[in-house]
């Protein structure tokens, strides 16, 4: 008998978390979001070269296919050497990042060269 409950106290949790639930992972927007407001000081130092936030907006809807007015910014954590941005393109979440003047995608390793 103390198998048997063992054996369920032990199945039971992992049957539970086992299921694999797939969300839609989809950016709902309330119809009157507000984009954050970057660092002006920032913005004026990356527009040297050519790394601001409507520079990455650019980048962002060529690599996903969309017009700039569908990326839409939801969290901006930048400095002058780096940033972090979460964004929705085309109603998908995502993330980038700066480092120095180059954006890339936030998984990307500019310094992994084996292929």
């Amino acid at each position: 008998m103390k198998k048997l409950l063992f054996t369920l106290a032990l199945a039971l949790p992992t049957l539970y978390f086992a299921q694999d639930t797939q969300k839609d992972k989809k950016c709902d927007l309330p119809a009157n979001y507000q984009e954050p407001a970057p660092d002006k000081k920032i913005q004026s130092f990356l527009k040297k070269v050519d790394a601001t936030i409507e520079d990455l907006r650019k980048h962002v809807a060529i690599d996903n296919d969309c017009e700039e007015k569908d990326v839409v910014f939801l969290r901006i954590s930048e400095q002058k050497g780096n940033g972090i941005y979460n964004l929705c393109a085309n109603g998908r979440p995502l993330k980038y990042k700066r480092m120095g003047s180059v954006f890339m995608k936030n998984n990307e390793n500019p310094f992994d060269t084996a292929k």
